[in-house]
């Protein structure tokens, strides 16, 4: 049974309430522009670094401000503010995100949400960084797409046929997490399906899309009976790399620190840093705030995931900005 609570405003109506200045429009157009030539160059590392979830608009305000001053610092790196907006849960339960809720156990407002998501969208732009998010609700788009430059689907999503055919009408790059049981093939094959032109319903109509050229694979780890395994070791990516070319797909290849591959013990992420340093690596993700470990109700400290402090995630990018200049040599 569905009980309906309200209607949400319009994506016209949001983005009136919440507008980009021509300025921001043509900052996220290069941005947009730049992580795609970027794709196709390779002269830069692409990092994807933020909170697990961007909870706090202060502190995410904050955090950018900050992750800005270390970009500056780090010329081969081009770097992404991860500003997750919803949050998945495998069981179904824990903080949703701020597109839901201010507080872990305040009752659910989207439309508030997605006002206060907007709003941190803008200022990350407008602090000088471009803006990743979790297309966990394709529905939610239409009113972040004028500012989010990076679309990711999780390790929850990337199976769904919705999800996939989805980000196949994608006009920016969209990262595909493998499934949770880190089965490669099935990566793979969810890429494919967001490459290729697609036919669906959507919103009362049929939409037909063109097929999405940057959709690429992160690569998050699995977890079998035996527990959490990483899959960023140079054999997984070189095997990525190879059944990516042999169907002629994006072989851009991504890898997550965190996650499956960290055994979701943040400062794990340091050492696979290290690991990740192999040719066969275009890009990273990471998980990281102004302070680390998790609480529910603490500035600038997850409510989800643990994360890297500001400290720790200096040292990561300069891990990686290392290692990516001597990958070039």
């Amino acid at each position: 049974m569905f009980n309906v609570k309200m209607s949400l405003p319009t994506a016209e109506e949001i983005k009136k309430l919440c507008p980009l200045s021509q300025q921001l429009e043509e900052k996220k157009a290069q941005f947009d522009k730049e992580i795609a030539q970027n794709m196709a160059r390779r002269n830069k590392l692409t990092v994807v670094v933020g909170p697990c979830s961007a909870d706090n608009p202060s502190a995410m305000s904050e955090y950018s401000q900050k992750l800005l001053a270390l970009q500056q610092s780090h010329p081969n790196l081009l770097v992404v503010a991860r500003v997750y907006t919803s949050k998945p849960h495998s069981n179904g339960n824990g903080y949703n995100g701020l597109c839901f809720q201010q507080k872990e156990n305040e009752p659910c407002n989207i439309a508030q949400g997605i006002v206060a998501c907007r709003k941190m969208m803008i200022d990350v732009l407008e602090k000088g960084l471009p803006v990743a998010d979790e297309l966990l609700f394709p529905q939610l788009y239409c009113y972040f797409d004028d500012v989010v430059s990076y679309w990711f689907l999780g390790a929850r999503s990337s199976e769904d046929s919705f999800h996939r055919s989805f980000a196949s009408g994608l006009g920016c790059p969209c990262g595909i997490k493998n499934p949770t049981s880190g089965v490669l093939e099935s990566a793979i094959n969810s890429v494919r399906a967001a490459s290729v032109p697609c036919v669906f319903p959507m919103n009362g109509t049929q939409v037909e899309t063109s097929g999405n050229n940057l959709a690429h694979l992160v690569l998050r780890g699995g977890l079998d009976k035996n527990g959490f395994f990483q899959n960023i070791d140079s054999e997984s990516t070189a095997k990525c790399k190879r059944l990516l070319r042999a169907q002629g797909l994006c072989d851009f290849v991504m890898v997550d620190l965190s996650h499956a591959n960290s055994k979701k013990v943040a400062k794990n992420q340091l050492e696979n840093a290290v690991v990740a340093q192999d040719k066969n690596v275009d890009g990273v993700m990471a998980e990281s705030y102004l302070f680390c470990g998790t609480s529910k109700d603490c500035y600038g400290v997850s409510k989800t995931d643990d994360c890297l402090d500001l400290a720790s995630t200096a040292t990561l990018l300069d891990i990686l900005e290392q290692g990516f200049v001597q990958r070039q040599k």
